[in-house]
């Protein structure tokens, strides 16, 4: 199926299946740059802006300054 045909395709889908196809294309993509990017039962590090009490008086003393 030509690249055009299958956009024009992709145009007519519900919202939530195009979020599907891109969680598809993304984890597809991920598979085929390195088969253990993601291995299962592992955690991973998220940075979270709780408890960063620094960043925000950072934050709040350039808002006061301005």
């Amino acid at each position: 199926m030509p690249l055009a045909e299958l956009m024009s395709q992709i145009q007519g889908l519900p919202k939530i299946d195009k979020l599907r196809l891109m969680q598809f294309l993304a984890t597809e993509l991920i598979k085929e740059e390195d088969a253990n990017f993601f291995v299962a039962n592992q955690e991973y590090p998220v940075w979270s802006p709780y408890h960063c009490s620094e960043a925000a008086n950072v934050l709040m003393n350039l808002l006061a300054t301005s």
